[in-house]
């Protein structure tokens, strides 16, 4: 299994045969993480957020040095170790909601600009949390799910080879705090149905993309987080940022430990002198014209047709080719 060093140089080594430039300094030698989101990723009511929790995680197991945390946005640095830079936006939904479609008020939406965002601040890695506004907005919950493919394959195809997007269910939420739950228009189990409604979205488009191939893993922050580690009903308590300020540094270290997956290198078949994947009769007459003094085989091309091993090419080899 590749050691943290060698997964952080594959990365680098993808970013740098995109854009044809090597790095420049040191900065641009770490693995780029961005932390996207909403409020629970700007870290509301709580400087930092989970993030405090997430870069004192990477300075104490020595990892400072190799990862750099980017976006526009600028946190609270809380001390020498920390890296405030993200992506976190609170009161943003997936889409932009005008404020006639929405319970909450207007909202803006992170696939406006996810794009452009990306292309000034590139990342490696992307923790992407996003959703938990549209559910507050009442907006459209059925088709949840094709407006978070949308911004994820807005993401997707700004991250380099070996990039990765981990994509989180949301966290439960407390209709029994109504500081931004609405009363009129949730219940507690209205609330529970519909973050349910919409995780179910989360896992199936999560679960879909990783079929096709792409780099998408699922990141269950629902089953981190309960309804007694909220601070007001929606956001996380300090114990909640905690707790998930751990589980995505869990995340990152998974990403690193990751061994990358290799073509199987299949071995060339002796006699398949065309590399058409079989040796026939195709082959033979390549052969033959080489013995009449014809056409000229390449070194690669004579071993394969050597198969009698006398590294010699003469009629045996061309008997030997035709009962193949």
């Amino acid at each position: 299994m590749y050691d943290k060093q060698k997964r952080i140089a594959a990365a680098l080594l993808a970013a740098v045969m995109l854009t044809g430039k090597g790095p420049a300094h040191a900065e641009e030698q770490k693995l780029r993480v961005m932390c996207m989101g909403d409020s629970i990723t700007d870290g509301f009511w709580l400087p930092g957020g989970y993030r405090n929790t997430l870069c004192s995680l990477v300075t104490e197991n020595g990892l400072a040095e190799q990862i750099d945390f980017v976006g526009p946005n600028w946190g609270i640095r809380t001390d020498d170790g920390y890296d405030p830079n993200h992506a976190g936006f609170s009161g943003y939904s997936i889409d932009n909601i005008a404020q006639e479609q929405s319970v909450s008020g207007g909202r803006t939406g992170l696939s406006g600009f996810a794009d452009t965002m990306m292309q000034e601040h590139p990342a490696d890695v992307v923790f992407l949390q996003i959703g938990t506004n549209d559910i507050l907005s009442l907006y459209d919950l059925d088709s949840f799910g094709e407006r978070l493919h949308g911004l994820v394959d807005m993401i997707l195809s700004a991250l380099p080879e070996h990039g990765r997007l981990y994509l989180a269910t949301l966290p439960q939420m407390d209709a029994n705090d109504h500081l931004y739950i609405s009363e009129y228009y949730f219940t507690v189990e209205s609330m529970d149905e519909a973050v349910e409604h919409c995780n179910a979205q989360i896992r199936a488009l999560a679960e879909s993309l990783a079929a096709e191939g792409k780099p998408v893993t699922l990141a269950n922050v629902n089953g981190i987080l309960t309804k007694a580690d909220l601070y007001d009903g929606v956001h996380p308590s300090e114990e909640g940022y905690k707790k998930l300020g751990t589980f995505w540094y869990t995340q990152l270290t998974d990403y690193l430990q990751s061994e990358p997956e290799t073509p199987q290198e299949t071995a060339p078949l002796p006699g398949d002198l065309n590399a058409d994947g079989k040796k026939d009769s195709a082959d033979a007459a390549l052969l033959r014209q080489y013995l009449a003094g014809e056409p000229v085989l390449t070194q690669a091309q004579a071993e394969l047709a050597d198969l009698s091993g006398d590294r010699h090419l003469n009629a045996i080899d061309l008997t030997l080719l035709k009962r193949a």
